[in-house]
C-alpha cells in the first residue's frame, strides 16, 4: 500500500487499522504532494494541478516514515521513497525506519550510476556507526 504524504495522522491510522485486517506486508511512505507551500520550490513555476516528488517531498516522506514505523513498532516493510539523491538521503529514511528505499527523481535527474554510488557511500556510513548491515541501522533514530 502506498500512502500520500499529505494525509493527516488520523487517516493513517485509520489506513493502518485495514491493514492489519489484511496480508498487506509492505508500506510505501509516500506518494506525491499535492501542496505547494514548500521552502525547497526554488521555481516560480509550479504546476496548478498533480502531484510533486523529489525534493519537495523529502521531509514529508521522512516523518511519515518515522510515524508509521513508531506506531506500528516495526511490524511492516516500510518502503522510504521520495526525495533520494544521496546515500545520506536514504540513511536518513532508513534510520527512521524503512527497510528499503524506492528512488524515482533522483535516478532521472543524476543517472542510473547513482544506485552504485549511494551503494558504496551507504556502505560507509553503515559501519561508521558500527553496523554491520542494513537491518541494524532500520528503525535507528527510535533505538538510542
Amino acid at each position: 500500500m502506498k500512502f500520500s504524504p499529505d494525509s493527516p495522522k488520523k487517516e493513517i491510522d485509520e489506513l493502518l487499522s485495514v491493514i492489519e485486517k489484511h496480508s498487506i506486508q509492505g508500506i510505501i511512505c509516500s506518494n506525491l504532494t499535492k501542496q505547494r507551500v514548500f521552502e525547497k520550490i526554488k521555481d516560480d513555476f509550479v504546476p496548478e494541478k498533480g502531484g510533486l516528488s523529489g525534493k519537495i517531498v523529502e521531509d514529508l516522506a521522512t516523518e511519515e516514515v518515522r510515524y508509521v514505523y513508531k506506531k506500528t513498532k516495526g511490524k511492516y516493510i516500510i518502503i522510504g521513497c521520495g526525495g533520494i539523491f544521496s546515500a545520506e538521503d536514504a540513511y536518513k529514511k532508513i534510520k527512521a525506519g524503512a527497510s528499503l528505499v524506492q528512488m524515482i527523481t533522483g535516478m532521472i535527474f543524476e543517472g542510473p550510476q547513482i544506485v552504485g554510488e549511494i551503494n558504496r557511500a551507504l556502505a560507509e556510513l553503515l559501519l561508521k556507526d558500527g553496523y554491520e548491515n542494513i537491518s541494524q541501522a532500520v528503525g535507528a533514530d527510535f533505538k538510542i
